[in-house]
């Protein structure tokens, strides 16, 4: 009889804690998905600042070859998000003075962006294998960082297969860089976005189709990395 009694206690406690923990379970799991309900999402419309050089600014020059947009202005006008351009001519991760990307993140700053979003251009490409690029990409990552602003990273584009090694060796370079601040990076050379075409007639800089396309793989990209 006391056998019985004390099978029937011990019946009755298991049962008890199962229904605690499966209540405990349900409670998590309800807290975890409100959670993730509640999470807060990116403000709207996205305010961003570019940073660049040629492929970004644009192209004019005496030959009359210019270009009559640029990607972060198509960008603008096909996201709705506020998109600010601080790409210069001539500009590089490895350039001096005011034609240093650290430094365009610095004028950007000013603009009070969301999200600053560099895109490498050729114009590094002389510097390639120096250390000069992968430095010059540390310094203009941690100033966006000091400062408070999500950074993008965009390697160089191309136009043709293959790349030429020194364009790859500037992408790998920055790549890394960005890998180990862990700063999203967009490659743009697997394979190149542009194609002859889409090039002005020195192959220097893209033309206004070149361009859009540009503005289109970097929209798709952001809303990717943001948006999602």
């Amino acid at each position: 009889m006391e056998g019985g009694a004390i099978r029937t206690r011990r019946t009755i406690l298991v049962v008890v804690l199962a229904t605690a923990l499966i209540g405990t379970l349900v409670t998590a799991s309800a807290f975890a998905w409100a959670k993730a309900r509640n999470a807060p999402k990116p403000s709207w419309p996205l305010s961003i600042a570019v940073v660049g050089d040629s492929y970004s600014a644009g192209n004019n020059n005496l030959a009359g070859n210019n270009n009559l947009v640029v990607w972060p202005t198509l960008l603008a006008q096909r996201t709705g998000w506020s998109v600010a351009n601080f790409a210069l001519p001539g500009a590089g991760f490895a350039a001096g003075g005011g034609q240093a990307f650290a430094y365009q993140v610095d004028r950007a700053q000013g603009a009070h962006p969301q999200i600053i979003v560099m895109m490498a251009g050729v114009g590094d490409e002389g510097y390639a294998g120096s250390g000069e690029v992968g430095q010059g990409a540390i310094d203009a990552i941690n100033r966006i960082k000091l400062g408070g602003q999500r950074a993008l990273v965009i390697g160089p584009t191309w136009y043709e297969t293959p790349v030429p090694p020194s364009v790859t060796s500037v992408s790998d370079e920055i790549r890394k860089v960005a890998d180990d601040a862990g700063v999203p990076y967009l490659d743009a050379l697997d394979p190149p976005w542009l194609t002859t075409d889409q090039m002005q007639p020195d192959m220097s800089f893209p033309t206004d189709q070149g361009q859009s396309v540009i503005a289109d793989k970097v929209a798709a990209w952001l809303r990717t990395e943001v948006a999602g």
